[in-house]
């Protein structure tokens, strides 16, 4: 019998979580809980064959489980944190952890009293063509990295303008802090953190948020190089923009439908589900002791101390030199 899992929220994440898990031998899914459709629940779980909680709290102390994921909204990430870290359940937690910087410092004292695992939901970290960028960036395959540029937009549908993603309450922000969360983990992971940024947020189309719609964040890297991020929610004519692309005095590499180094094509890029797969084989690898998260909680809180810092330069005008959690 595999790890036991239970996975709190039934949208659109958490049925990506749901198939990654059951397809894999080492885990079985006993249970699922919702904060608002219970009918939906219900359904899945009657599909699924798994068990239906009333809470939370009844799937802690009632599910016998090894593991939960949290794929809720964020502002329910904190207090869930720390009744799974109380029960002794180790925990995948969705991007953004947490939604604040200053409960980092809570949340990492009740993981360790507690002696728990806490695996950052960082799933475009475990696409394999990331890590060959990553091994030919460590080898200086390109000289000295000059400029970087991490592009995504996409348009948000209804399911997401008429959800929680438009109340700035619950989704802590826009389009950065959600959709972008990735592009700056993923830097953090290529090219480490920022000494000092600048950025501008917009609202253009998606009026009914309460949030932006679209951000640029400008940086310049502890090693001197340039590094532009942008994420959109508003256009879906981005096909040819989309990606991650890195120039150095030696060479270029891209990211897009395929990882390309100066014009030769490597290897595919690998499909979106696919990439919930190869991290819930991450996650069960490091519930057995026998790997480590390849972005750790310490990576989470740089992601939200910079998206912070966006947020704030945006809002003031100002450039920020950036100071880092040690």
């Amino acid at each position: 019998m595999g790890k036991r899992i239970g996975i709190v929220g039934t949208g659109f994440i958490a049925m990506k979580h749901l198939a990654a898990f059951k397809a894999q031998k080492k885990a079985e899914i006993v249970g699922m809980c919702t904060y608002s459709n219970m009918e939906k629940l219900n359904a899945i779980c009657e599909e699924h064959q798994i068990i239906p909680f009333a809470s939370m709290d009844e799937m802690l102390e009632k599910g016998e489980l090894d593991a939960v994921v949290l794929c809720s909204v964020t502002a329910c990430h904190y207090q869930e944190i720390l009744k799974a870290a109380a029960a002794g359940v180790s925990m995948l937690v969705e991007k953004p952890v947490v939604g604040e910087t200053e409960q980092y410092q809570r949340v990492r004292r009740a993981i360790e009293q507690n002696r728990v695992m806490l695996f950052p939901g960082h799933n475009f970290m475990y696409r394999r063509p990331l890590s060959q960028m990553k091994k030919l960036l460590d080898e200086k395959a390109l000289g000295t990295i000059l400029q970087s540029s991490f592009f995504s937009a996409q348009l948000l549908d209804t399911s997401g303008t008429e959800n929680w993603r438009r109340q700035k309450e619950l989704s802590c922000g826009g389009a950065l802090i959600d959709s972008g969360h990735h592009m700056i983990y993923q830097m953090l992971y290529l090219l480490g953190v920022p000494a000092r940024l600048q950025a501008f947020t917009a609202n253009l189309r998606l009026q009914d948020l309460d949030g932006e719609d679209t951000a640029q964040l400008n940086m310049q890297m502890t090693d001197g190089s340039l590094c532009v991020i942008t994420e959109s929610w508003a256009s879906e004519a981005a096909d040819q923009l989309n990606g991650i692309r890195i120039l150095g005095t030696d060479g270029e590499m891209h990211l897009t439908d395929a990882l390309y180094v100066n014009g030769e094509r490597l290897c595919d890029a690998e499909p979106y589900d696919q990439t919930f797969v190869n991290q819930a084989q991450a996650f069960l690898a490091c519930l057995d002791g026998t790997s480590e998260p390849l972005s750790t909680l310490e990576d989470s809180e740089h992601t939200l101390q910079i998206i912070r810092a966006a947020y704030r330069s945006s809002a003031e005008g100002s450039v920020y030199r950036t100071k880092w959690h040690k």
